[in-house]
């Protein structure tokens, strides 16, 4: 199975996790590493590092929210040295594909696959309205 760890600002990643369990139930081999205004970014660094020496064992995708962030610098400063996947920008409904699918592909064609979705994950509905 490819483990899934989730770097984010404030509890995104943990609410992600919490919110996908809605609609597909627990999620096995995914954990969250959330980073809160006031804590220092090397504590933040030591955890990440911490939690991907843990996860690094099986297939790892790392996701984070934002790209240049303090979890997307933390996690791209663990990534000397260390075999896993790194993609940025998460949402809702790439997170839900890629949990339920990670079992049925490489980690390569997960990648591949996330790029592919998270392009038409962001839809500007009044352009849809218009069009009808």
């Amino acid at each position: 199975m490819i483990n899934i760890l989730l770097v984010t600002h404030g509890d995104f990643g943990k609410e992600l996790l919490k919110s996908s369990e809605l609609i597909i139930g627990k999620v096995e081999g995914a954990q969250s590493i959330s980073f809160h205004q006031g804590e220092s970014f090397d504590e933040l660094l030591r955890q990440v590092e911490e939690k991907i020496d843990e996860l690094s064992g099986e297939d790892l995708i790392v996701f984070t929210d934002m790209y240049g962030g303090s979890p997307y610098n933390a996690v791209t400063r663990t990534m000397k040295n260390r075999n896993f996947y790194h993609i940025t920008g998460i949402n809702f409904p790439l997170f839900i594909d890629i949990a339920v699918s990670r079992d049925c592909y490489t980690m390569e064609e997960v990648a591949e696959k996330i790029i592919k979705n998270g392009k038409k994950s962001i839809v500007f509905v009044n352009e849809q309205f218009l069009a009808e």
